[in-house]
């Protein structure tokens, strides 16, 4: 991404959080949703590479997530949980590609189980229905962090986007199923642009380099 494009992504996601507390209102979604279809465009107008149409559809879903929660209608929870599900589908596959196991990434591989393992034991008795559909979406989103861990080339960029969106989906699955708490959406919203822009542009700087 270019300089530009990346301010802009910076001022459109703090304009964004900043007008949570008015959140939701009539096209909300649609400022929600605008720093990641400029993730899109990038990647879109990036030269070709190996598994580009991968990440351009985890954009996508992730995109489509954002608007289904924020929009409000009957099982609209579940319909983002589900698009963004399939986001991280795309971007396990997407770090499949050439896939390679480091031994010295052992220790944060354990921690990378172990931390999503205890959110779902700790919130399990809290999930009512929603047991299983969250266990899945638990189960993915540790294997986006694995995966990430043991790509054929380490990029500490995209390790640390996977783990700010592991990070947004705890502290809003605490927030949705334990105890909500005042500032949950504003570090949710944060951590997920965060995520976002170092999962993507770190794929993208692999390609210029």
């Amino acid at each position: 991404m270019k300089i530009r494009a990346r301010a802009l992504y910076a001022i459109l996601a703090l304009a964004f959080i900043a007008t949570l507390p008015y959140s939701p209102y009539e096209g909300s979604f649609a400022l929600k949703v605008f720093p990641i279809l400029l993730l899109f465009g990038a990647v879109v107008a990036s030269a070709p590479f190996r598994g580009k149409w991968l990440l351009v559809a985890a954009v996508v879903f992730s995109g489509a997530g954002d608007v289904i929660l924020d929009l409000t209608f009957q099982g609209n929870f579940i319909a983002g949980l589900v698009s963004f599900l399939t986001a991280h589908i795309f971007y396990v596959a997407l770090f499949l590609k050439g896939a390679a196991v480091r031994r010295n990434m052992i220790l944060p591989t354990v921690l990378a189980v172990a931390f999503p393992a205890a959110m779902a034991a700790f919130l399990w008795p809290h999930l009512g229905q929603m047991q299983l559909p969250v266990a899945v979406y638990i189960g993915v989103i540790s294997s986006m962090l694995v995966t990430s861990l043991h790509r054929s080339r380490l990029n500490f960029t995209v390790i640390a986007g996977a783990i700010a969106f592991v990070i947004s989906d705890s502290v809003l699955a605490l927030n949705k199923f334990y105890s909500p708490f005042p500032w949950a959406r504003y570090a949710i919203m944060a951590t997920y642009y965060l995520g976002q822009y170092l999962i993507v542009t770190g794929v993208l700087q692999e390609q210029a380099d």
